[in-house]
């Protein structure tokens, strides 16, 4: 440790008699105040300027008025709690504890716009007792402030200041000092003794008994007196670095010298670039702090991101990043603060024109939802929370902007009143999870294991029975396929894809199709957060996470595993392959209809989902199964039997998870692999990460030649990574940190997670409104009327758009943006015209949907016919054949997508004069004519036709003009009249 002090003073400029006036402005504006500063972990300001830093991980008392001295001041106490920051011996800031008369709030860092009181998340701002106690939102920053002038600022991240006004001088102790006008005396026990190190002091004023004490540290975890770790040339770097910083005090921060001297800058940046911060972000973070210090003094800052090339603060939907903004934002209790605000202008995010804000997000003043008079604060429509011991539920109605609060009942069933990470809510008593691996084995909620190898798409686990109850709704289903690995004959299935359907949208996980999810159709990059946090979606070790607020958790490698898990509020009210979750491991075997069966087939195919044009099987069971050779077995054996050693890696799990159905499913998957590594690999990881996901610690299990997992640039294995280690700035805004850890990679040194992998700080992604958007990114939002590009700067840049009047806005394999309007003929007969107009067609015959206009002025010419046939006395109808006609070339697909061209079967691809082709795409046939055509005949048998812009006004026939025309009318009642007039005449009606 070491500790300097400065100069008390500073001069306005050497050979200067007078003080320039902003000078003078902050000298004494804050003369009779005692500012006391923690600034980037580990350094420190006392009230009576001096300096220091201190390296404790625990936490501690700051500054408190309950002293020995402290008389009849008012009471405050303001703690700090720090913890590691990951690849590095630097600390940060995780939470600031502010007592103040009888209340307590807590601040956690990156929870911006929002603070802990009564073990409740409440938005800012908040006023207590009429204005007693206030928590402002300013800049980047919260303000509390008491009718006594104390004033406490966090900006959520590094920075914290604790201001008293004169009434407390020499009536203060803890890490800020007594604030009695003397630098040489700050450092005192809390008996008054002078403390003998700063480890000392710091260690005398933990704060007792509270959690983490036991583990926590008041020293240094590494060497930080001399920092000496890095070579020669390291070294010098640093001091040509933080030389610069200086530089930049002449440039466009000049004014503020007197607010922070340049020197502590200097000091604080040689420290930390030994101590392993990376300079770039050191440079950022510091001169972001220096620079609101600064502006709230009153002193001019010029537009130094730019000069340094840091990029702006990331700000949330509907609003603004402003080098000089308003101090007191429009809130929804105030929203003509801007115009009252006699406080100097700070950098920071400012709300849109029409905008104010409500915690960490700008709404419109009709969507600020309720206010709730006890702590002042606006809780957002369709929001609730629990009063204190979970004996009222409070929810802002949506409809009504009222407070509703239910009559006290108390928790439901399956949940109980308890405070989690600080806040207090109705939790699961406990969780049931259903685990599904490799060749699927099933280990139900209830622990029931067995083997189902059906190769169709299944229904594993669903809310039943939810009646009359306050339980969500949610299915997740699996599809399977056909393992092949290193054989050519495969005699395994695993998980192709995982779908979730929970508050009315769908979600599907891939396989291999790592750092997305389909959401609704859109491929989306991971993280997202839908609807505030209903949904969450993210990556965690090598699985994907689907993670709802209500419990109810999906895992998937993309691979081999799947996890489900459900809270004990859906206890005995699940059905599909995972069972009931009733308790007894007996009754798993229910269909659909709550009937009991003992077939394991039937099970299976009762809970098969119908999924057009797929060919599956439900696999085989018992003893018409693939059985493995003795001798094999034997071998296989003896790989697996990692996962049940008990003095092996997952010791410590074997209590905690029965390994002995994951070491039988292993020999068998690796045995019907035919000795697959990848397989092996991919069952012992199962086991393991199950294990992580109830919390137990487990060791390395892989080496560079066993299992060794290959991690992308920028990354190294770790055994238990976190994903909130090193996270890039903005992405714990939208997704909260995993409870536990997960094996994985984990970011080197001077590299930051962005999600789905590591890269540089100033190529971080940007995150807003609850998506992330990649460097360069381009996407559109749901009704393409908005753009939103993710800048250099790691700002979101919002452009309004709209479609042209020959586009349409639709999904398009996964990607939604204005496309050319398509004409679709369904398989049931169902006919979509260009212009979006269309219905049922309830008649049998060849119908031309599109063709070059006759007398049409162009060189190309096509003709599309699509012969629709009724089946029986059934009424239903299905396309038998599409005909595709150019200049010398007739093309024919029948339903089997069998193909003839000019009358003789070709075989696909097929290449043809004039840039025509026939191909098969994603199951689909695809006959296309380069700048004229497209038409695709799809396995579910629906057909889509598409033309270029050449001609646009130039085609004819069902299908309507390609440019929309507003005078077509047509609808269920006039489609069949619309459609006789376009029957093609050369083919033979019946």
């Amino acid at each position: 440790m070491f500790h300097f002090n400065l100069a008390p003073g500073l001069s306005a400029a050497e050979g200067q008699n007078e003080l320039p006036l902003s000078i003078w402005h902050h000298k004494y504006m804050f003369s009779n105040m005692g500012i006391c500063w923690l600034m980037g972990n580990p350094h420190f300001r006392t009230f009576d300027d001096h300096y220091y830093n201190f390296m404790g991980n625990c936490t501690y008392v700051m500054a408190t008025s309950r002293c020995s001295k402290g008389g009849d001041a008012p009471f405050f106490e303001v703690e700090v709690k720090s913890e590691d920051r990951a690849g590095s011996e630097i600390l940060v800031l995780e939470k600031v504890i502010i007592k103040v008369y009888d209340y307590t709030f807590t601040i956690y860092r990156g929870e911006f716009g929002q603070v802990r009181f009564e073990d409740t998340l409440w938005n800012l701002p908040m006023h207590l007792e009429e204005g007693r106690v206030s928590l402002l939102p300013s800049g980047m920053s919260v303000l509390l402030k008491t009718d006594f002038d104390l004033t406490v600022q966090y900006d959520w991240d590094q920075y914290l200041v604790v201001m008293v006004p004169e009434r407390f001088r020499g009536k203060t102790c803890g890490l800020c000092g007594n604030f009695n006008g003397k630098d040489n005396d700050d450092l005192l026990l809390p008996n008054g003794s002078p403390a003998g190190s700063v480890s000392a002091l710091g260690k005398s004023w933990r704060v007792p008994g509270v959690a983490g004490a036991d583990t926590c540290r008041d020293e240094c975890n590494g060497e930080c007196d001399h920092c000496d770790r890095g070579s020669f040339l390291e070294h010098l770097a640093g001091k040509v670095f933080c030389g610069g910083l200086t530089t930049l005090m002449d440039g466009p921060l000049n004014e503020c010298g007197a607010v922070i001297k340049p020197q502590v800058y200097k000091a604080n940046c040689l420290y930390d670039v030994c101590m392993g911060k990376g300079m770039k972000h050191f440079l950022c973070d510091i001169l972001q702090v220096f620079t609101d210090a600064c502006q709230r003094a009153g002193f001019k800052v010029q537009n130094w991101r730019e000069v340094v090339g840091c990029p702006q603060q990331k700000c949330p939907k509907n609003s603004h990043y402003e080098e000089c903004g308003v101090s007191c934002p429009a809130t929804c209790d105030d929203p003509r603060a801007p115009s009252k605000c006699k406080t100097p202008c700070v950098e920071g995010c400012v709300c849109d024109e029409g905008f104010v804000r409500r915690g960490n997000k700008c709404v419109p003043q009709s969507q600020c939802g309720c206010l709730y008079k006890k702590t002042g604060s606006y809780v957002a429509p369709g929001t609730s929370f629990w009063t204190e011991s979970c004996k009222q539920l409070c929810t802002c109605e949506s409809s009504s902007g009222e407070l509703q609060c239910s009559a006290p009942t108390g928790c439901p069933d399956g949940k109980e009143c308890k405070v989690v990470k600080g806040i207090r809510s109705c939790y699961p008593m406990s969780y049931g999870t259903c685990s599904i691996s490799g060749d699927p084995h099933y280990n139900t909620f209830d622990n029931a294991t067995y083997t189902f190898q059906g190769t169709c798409t299944y229904t594993a686990a669903k809310a039943c029975h939810i009646e009359d109850t306050h339980l969500q709704p949610f299915s997740v289903v699996v599809e399977n396929e056909k393992w092949y690995g290193e054989s050519k004959e495969s005699k395994v299935s695993v998980a192709k894809a995982v779908v979730v359907k929970v508050y009315g949208q769908t979600l599907v996980l891939r396989k291999n199709q790592a750092g997305v999810v389909m959401v609704d159709g859109v491929l989306t990059n991971l993280p997202v957060n839908l609807n505030d946090g209903q949904v969450q979606v993210y990556q965690a070790g090598t699985n994907d996470v689907i993670k709802t607020d209500f419990g109810l958790k999906v895992t998937y490698d993309l691979v081999y595993h799947v996890t489900i898990s459900v809270p004990s509020s859906y206890h005995d009210k699940t059905c599909g392959l995972c069972g009931n979750f009733n308790g007894n491991k007996n009754d798993e075997y229910r269909l659909p209809d709550g009937k009991e069966t003992k077939s394991l087939r039937d099970f299976g195919a009762a809970w098969k989902e119908a999924v057009h044009g797929v060919v599956c099987d439900d696999g085989c069971t018992g003893d018409i199964c693939p059985k493995c050779p003795e001798h094999k077995k034997r071998v296989f054996e003896a790989d697996c039997s990692i996962i049940k050693d008990p003095s092996g890696p997952f010791a410590a799990c074997l209590n905690v998870i029965d390994p002995e159905s994951y070491f039988r499913d292993c020999v068998y998957d690796v045995c019907m692999g035919e000795g697959d590594r990848n397989m092996l690999c991919h069952s012992i990881a199962a086991y393991a990460s199950d294990c992580q996901d109830f919390g137990v610690a487990i060791k390395e299990w892989r080496t560079s030649s066993f299992c060794p997992l290959a991690c992308p640039a920028n990354s190294h294995y770790k055994i238990c990574a976190q994903t909130c280690d090193t996270p890039c700035p903005g992405l714990t805004s939208i997704v909260s940190c995993p409870d536990t850890c997960a094996e994985g990679c984990a970011c080197d040194h001077d590299y930051y997670f962005n999600g789905t992998g590591c890269i540089a700080w100033d190529q971080c992604s940007c995150y807003y409104d609850g998506q992330t958007y990649k460097m360069g990114e381009s996407v559109i939002n749901d009704n393409c009327t908005e753009r939103y590009t993710c800048e250099a700067s790691g700002k979101v840049k919002v452009e309004h758009i709209h479609c042209k009047s020959d586009e349409v806005c639709k999904v398009k394999e996964g990607v939604r943006k204005c496309y050319q309007r398509d004409c679709l003929f369904e398989a049931d007969g169902a006919l979509t015209t260009f212009s979006g107009a269309g219905g049922k067609v309830d008649l049998s015959g060849a119908f031309e949907i599109i063709k070059v206009c006759d007398g049409a002025l162009v060189e190309e010419w096509f003709r599309v016919v699509v012969k629709l046939h009724k089946c029986g006395n059934s009424g239903l109808k299905r396309i038998e054949a599409v005909y595709v006609f150019f200049e010398g070339l007739a093309i024919t697909v029948n339903a089997k997508h069998e193909t003839w061209a000019n009358g003789r079967r070709v075989n696909l691809p097929s290449l043809f004069k004039n840039e025509i082709s026939v191909k098969i795409s994603e199951k689909t046939v695809v006959v296309e004519k380069v700048s004229a055509l497209r038409v695709t005949y799809s396995v579910t048998q629906d057909i889509t036709v598409s033309v270029s812009n050449h001609f646009t006004d130039k085609v004819c026939g069902a299908c309507g003009k390609r440019s929309g025309d507003a005078t077509m009318t047509i609808d269920s009642k006039t489609i069949n009249k619309w459609m006789d007039t376009w029957r093609a005449p050369d083919f033979p009606s019946w």
